[in-house]
């Protein structure tokens, strides 16, 4: 038997990992994952995983409509029915919100990041016609601003 290398090794660890991540998510999820995986990397599609999992947890408490609905049991037909409200209250929520008794915070990196995620997401079933619209193209992304250059090496000053 051959011996697998070091990202063939991560890649498969990755994989299983992701599967587990995916039995935690409405049906319909897998077939978004299997859609993107020729194009993006087994950790790209873990932490996409993870970002969906933080939305879908967010309309379960926090969005009356689906406060009574397990997350597995979300439909995609509803998905299509959020407005820009919805996300607008969403990208505020990722701000501070509460996981496993700790809260956890989020900067413009990390709520651009989970809205380009989400905005993959619905990308992948507008493109397929399973939903009628994207909502997530009309919400304003954060502003990214520069990190200062705090330390130049002696070429870079010279």
């Amino acid at each position: 038997m051959s011996q697998l290398s070091y990202h063939e090794q991560v890649d498969r660890e990755n994989i299983l990992r992701l599967r587990n991540l995916i039995k935690d998510l409405p049906p319909f999820c897998g077939d978004f994952f299997r859609g993107i995986e020729p194009r993006t990397s087994s950790r790209t599609r873990i932490a996409y995983a993870y970002d969906l999992h933080v939305f879908f947890d967010f309309l379960h408490k926090e969005n009356p409509a689906l406060a009574r609905i397990a997350v597995q049991d979300i439909k995609l037909d509803q998905l299509d029915q959020l407005s820009v409200t919805d996300f607008e209250e969403y990208m505020e929520y990722l701000k501070v919100y509460k996981r496993d008794d700790e809260l956890v915070t989020n900067g413009e990196k990390g709520l651009s990041r989970k809205m380009s995620a989400l905005r993959s997401f619905y990308n992948y079933y507008f493109k397929r016609q399973a939903i009628s619209r994207n909502p997530t193209l009309l919400v304003d992304m954060p502003k990214l601003h520069d990190k200062a250059i705090i330390r130049l090496d002696a070429d870079e000053v010279a």
